[in-house]
């Protein structure tokens, strides 16, 4: 269970029509753009925003929806509240990581090295350090207004869970603006960020309590 709520409550979309439009290609110049993406990550202190995720799962014929809210602070702080249609957070601290569904908080310890790995995974695709994580391989595409990095797992583990993960950015701001799981299974995650906030204090005990 952990594997597949962590990282599909986990983030964000109604993106999926606007990412259809699009005619991506190889990029002409990749590393100048993951060059840029680091500078833009690197200058990223805070970021707050609304979410919404749209889910595809093979044994239901309607996507779920989703929204929430969402935290990230330098370094490795991460809060992830969904809001509707049902309370769940993830919460990341350091090396801490912390899950409450409906109101009760789950044991991951449990899940070992797997929650580590997710953990990693989550605050790489947010800061950038995604370009370092050697548990994937990467291609860069372009369109005429966004760069899209798609990654698909080479490590084993994430191999059984995900067939490839796609992020979207804006060509001009360089922000991340859709992120899309495809699960190994078939079922689809589609999530994007709204009325963003970059680099304005967050208030720290969000980072502290469920």
């Amino acid at each position: 269970m952990l594997k597949r709520r962590t990282i599909f409550s986990f983030l964000l979309c109604l993106g999926y029509l606007n990412l259809s439009a699009q005619h991506f290609k190889p990029a002409a110049n990749p590393e100048k753009i993951l060059s840029e993406l680091r500078k833009t990550s690197s200058a990223t202190h805070s970021i707050q925003a609304s979410f919404k995720e749209e889910k595809y799962l093979s044994v239901l014929k309607e996507p779920e929806h989703s929204s929430g809210l969402f935290y990230y602070q330098k370094n490795d702080k991460m809060r992830w509240e969904q809001k509707k249609p049902g309370s769940y957070i993830i919460l990341i601290n350091g090396d801490k990581l912390r899950i409450q569904e409906g109101g009760k908080e789950k044991n991951v310890a449990q899940a070992g090295r797997m929650a580590v790995q997710i953990k990693e995974l989550m605050i790489g695709l947010v800061n950038g350090d995604f370009q370092q994580n050697r548990a994937f391989s990467q291609t860069c595409m372009e369109s005429a207004d966004q760069y899209m990095i798609v990654l698909t797992p080479v490590n084993r583990r994430l191999k059984n869970i995900y067939a490839k993960i796609t992020l979207v950015f804006s060509r001009t701001s360089l922000r991340l603006k859709e992120l899309i799981f495809f699960e190994k299974s078939g079922d689809k995650s589609f999530m994007k960020f709204h009325q963003e906030k970059f680099n304005e204090p967050i208030d720290n005990s969000l980072f502290l309590t469920l």
